[in-house]
């Protein structure tokens, strides 16, 4: 996804330009749907290191990522690009990736753009720092948003913190609820509909979809209790950093689903701390125009 911006520099806020362009990858006849990334175990070690040893699905995969980005870049017609990309990278590009092939040379290959910011940040800068986002103004809140993975992040003081940098707080991938599962697993859209597809013959492809499924209950509960371990995780983390937590924001797919849907009124009866739901899928790259914008 592409979204030009303007950058207010009295108020520090980035609004919504004129354009914007939407690519899918799954449109190339490279693309490879069936791809399976590399066991996280082992992209840590090589990464350790310092021997990455990509795959041939990986390289394939990588190709179509590149050879879109690039399609993309190309039709925006702009010379100052920020581009936010999951995994984790290093200075040269994602060394490892847990949805996804490793490209270690992503910069490389997109020779537009000179640094990557961080996916999860840049959906939180997108909602706190972008006229259309639903965190302006917040000095204490927390983000949840889910799509294939979660992406999560927290503005402590008026400071969006680093969660490489602290050791007090961990990300939802790494978070476990009771049963040992991690709060990720339980909560990301694409995890739920995935739980669901490999254990029975009729398949959906959207939430809304999995929810009119008579035997989903368990899977929508197991979801809730996820959200609500979370909220609690962040609950302490304000007060252990003599805070307040102020608003909770839930966006990209889980969002717009849990907006619309019974589980909003679950969690409305699980806790009093606000909670307000984003629609809007440009956040992300609207972070990552700020960030850019800022640098």
């Amino acid at each position: 996804m592409a979204q030009s911006t303007t950058f207010n520099s009295e108020s520090g806020l980035v609004s919504p330009g004129e354009f914007h362009l939407e690519e899918n990858y799954s449109d190339s006849p490279n693309w490879n749907p069936k791809f399976i990334s590399v066991h996280l175990d082992l992209q840590r070690q090589e990464f350790a290191e310092g021997n990455i040893c990509l795959t041939e699905p990986e390289m394939d995969q990588g190709d179509v990522i590149v050879e879109t980005i690039q399609n993309v870049i190309s039709k925006s017609g702009s010379d100052s690009i920020g581009l936010c990309f999951p995994g984790i990278k290093n200075e040269r590009g994602v060394v490892i990736m847990a949805n996804g092939p490793r490209i270690s040379d992503l910069l490389e290959r997109i020779p537009e753009i000179d640094s990557l910011y961080n996916d999860s940040d840049c959906c939180v800068l997108g909602e706190w720092k972008a006229t259309i986002g639903k965190m302006q103004n917040c000095k204490n809140a927390f983000y949840i948003g889910g799509g294939t993975g979660i992406a999560d992040g927290i503005i402590l003081n008026g400071e969006l913190i680093d969660f490489n940098e602290r050791d007090d707080v961990k990300r939802s991938w790494e978070l476990k609820i009771p049963s040992g599962e991690t709060v990720e697993s339980c909560l990301s859209p694409k995890v739920m509909i995935d739980q669901w597809n490999l254990s029975q013959k009729e398949k959906v492809e959207t939430l809304d979809q999995l929810s009119k499924k008579e035997n989903s209950k368990s899977i929508f509960n197991k979801a809730i209790e996820a959200f609500l371990c979370l909220v609690q995780d962040r609950v302490q983390f304000f007060r252990s950093n003599n805070s307040d937590l102020e608003k909770i924001v839930i966006g990209q797919r889980l969002g717009m689903f849990m907006a619309d849907s019974k589980l909003r009124f679950m969690i409305k009866t699980e806790t009093d701390i606000p909670v307000k739901y984003s629609f809007d899928r440009r956040t992300a790259a609207l972070g990552a125009a700020w960030k850019k914008a800022c640098s």
